[in-house]
């Protein structure tokens, strides 16, 4: 580990936002000798066991530069994810199962077909599997064929902020940051400290999220709500993390998680039935040898949360006036978060960054206020 002057608010680094993005972030930094301090008004403690996502991803038929960004980061996802999970055994939060994209519609089926024929893809990353490669992998009798991703996986999302943010130079504060307790200086960031006192810090990073418009209203952010159900898992539960017009995650603590809604005009910020019904509903079009079984079972859990979207479909990560920002991830955080976090870090530490400059470019939040 790099040297370390506690003392020097040029080696200290504030972060807004302890969910996957912030939280990843805080760590990277971490690792390369940065203090950083957390702040969050609801910190993953205890753990939800609710919150649970996949690491999947939809290439394009044509590799754009979305998907060169996307390939590269979900290649970069478990590599991170299995070493953190193996410097923390104690917080269970990574299942490396593999992702079963599926072939669920005709259009669906049409659509991997000609990504399979204009690209040339390393099995080790993305293999076509037949409907009985997908049954055998996913041990659910399914009838159509897939895309298997060996590196992908399920995550349970409060268990991967705890171990992230398990680090001796990460101080994580719960509290609400706005301008009465975090501003601006000549030279640094004043944190007022809930204890009394002042930190100074050279350096803010916003990843807030869907709530990022309050420190960077100038973005084109959008927001989007998500509910994912748990539900009793039956005889027959899925070995790997499937996707299709959603996902399904194998059992954890004896429950199935399915989802997750997109609910583009809903502000509501708790969990309703309707949302469980649209998640049992739409698994029933795309895994209806899973959602058969499910729909009998009355006894739902759920997370809601809201999606941070761009209009280009691409993220944010990258240095705006006077701070840096973390958002637009949409529903790929967990694939996305790792390598980005990274990015900053090197944009933050003056360390080469792992994106190639044009990708950086594009992940910019500049890129919005160019004539």
């Amino acid at each position: 580990m790099a040297s370390h002057d506690a003392t020097d608010p040029q080696r200290r680094v504030i972060i807004i936002g302890a969910g996957v993005a912030g939280s990843l972030a805080a760590r990277r930094l971490a690792e390369s000798g940065i203090q950083v301090t957390m702040l969050d008004p609801a910190l993953p403690f205890p753990l939800d066991p609710e919150r649970r996502g996949a690491l999947y991803m939809k290439p394009a038929v044509d590799y754009n530069p979305e998907t060169r960004l996307a390939h590269q980061a979900f290649l970069a996802a478990p590599e991170f994810y299995t070493r953190l999970q193996t410097e923390h055994p104690e917080i269970d939060f990574w299942s490396g199962t593999g992702t079963l994209s599926l072939a669920w519609n005709e259009r669906e089926q049409q659509r991997q077909e000609k990504l399979l024929a204009r690209n040339q893809w390393n099995p080790e990353f993305l293999e076509p599997v037949d409907s009985d490669r997908a049954s055998l992998l996913s041990g659910l009798e399914l009838g159509v064929p897939g895309l298997w991703f060996p590196g992908g996986g399920h995550i349970r999302v409060d268990a991967l902020r705890q171990a992230a943010l398990s680090h001796p130079l990460i101080r994580v504060i719960t509290a609400v940051a706005d301008g009465g307790r975090i501003q601006p200086d000549t030279d640094f960031w004043r944190l007022a400290l809930p204890e009394g006192g002042t930190l100074e810090a050279s350096t803010l990073v916003v990843a807030t999220g869907a709530a990022t418009n309050e420190w960077a209203p100038n973005l084109p952010l959008g927001r989007i709500r998500g509910q994912l159900t748990t539900l009793p898992a039956t005889s027959a539960a899925p070995k790997v993390a499937l996707a299709g017009a959603g996902y399904a995650l194998p059992p954890f603590h004896g429950r199935v998680c399915v989802g997750a809604t997109f609910d583009r005009d809903s502000g509501l910020g708790t969990p309703d039935a309707p949302s469980d019904r649209a998640n049992i509903e739409n698994l029933g079009h795309w895994l209806p040898a899973l959602a058969g079984q499910l729909e009998e079972n009355h006894d739902p859990g759920h997370w809601v949360g809201f999606r941070s979207t761009t209009p280009d479909h691409m993220p944010v990560a990258g240095h705006l006036n006077d701070r840096f920002v973390l958002a637009g991830l949409g529903g790929k955080g967990l694939m996305y978060a790792p390598l980005l976090a990274e990015h900053l870090t090197a944009l933050i530490s003056g360390s080469p960054s792992p994106l190639p400059a044009d990708a950086a470019q594009r992940v910019s939040p500049l890129r919005f206020f160019k004539s």
